[in-house]
């Protein structure tokens, strides 16, 4: 309860409105994760000031795929919530109606998808803004041994040079970078 709220950037408004009187009860959470969204982000330079930050815009939701996969999402774990195999624990769906979407019928597509554009957040496992691909790739930031296109001495070797993010936790496959990386660099200088 509490502690989310901060994290996934719920407005106190909306915590009191919706969240509050579930705070210190006993209870459980399901909901969806959009593993493979459609939707694709940007990071931009402003300038080649090094110290002006970059022009972020995470384009979130974008696709409507990734909307329609949420809001099926949802409905799924709402049948999980309501099944006889939660019955003997007492759960029961958090019903009061979501403050942002008043005025839509609950549980209709409709509600749901407000609901999903309203309490959308991230994994916090962002990928793809230094993509490694082809050199003859326009949107390509690093090739295959993680040097940066363009200039000399400079690699990436972190999780922005996934071209696509995981279906997992992204952990494995940047420890798998910083060995690649590692093994580069050895052959670079003829330790490998």
């Amino acid at each position: 309860g509490t502690v989310y709220k901060e994290f996934l950037g719920i407005s106190e408004k909306v915590f009191k409105e919706y969240f509050a009187e579930l705070s210190f009860t006993e209870g459980y959470s399901l909901y969806p994760i959009l593993a493979r969204p459609n939707s694709r982000g940007t990071v931009r330079l402003k300038s080649g000031n090094p110290l002006q930050y970059p022009e972020i815009d995470l384009d979130y939701l974008a696709d409507e795929k990734d909307i329609a996969t949420l809001v099926e999402g949802i409905k799924i774990a709402f049948k999980i919530g309501n099944s006889s195999a939660f019955a003997p624990y007492n759960s029961k769906f958090h019903d009061k109606p979501f403050p942002l979407c008043s005025g839509i019928q609950q549980y209709t597509d409709a509600y749901w998808e407000c609901f999903v554009r309203a309490m959308t957040t991230t994994d916090h496992h962002p990928v793809g803004t230094c993509r490694m691909g082809m050199r003859e790739d326009k949107g390509t930031v690093v090739d295959s041994r993680l040097r940066v296109i363009g200039l000399e001495n400079v690699r990436v070797v972190d999780g922005s040079v996934l071209p696509r993010i995981p279906s997992g936790n992204i952990n494995i496959p940047i420890i798998m970078l910083a060995e690649k990386a590692a093994d580069a660099i050895k052959q670079d200088y003829g330790l490998l």
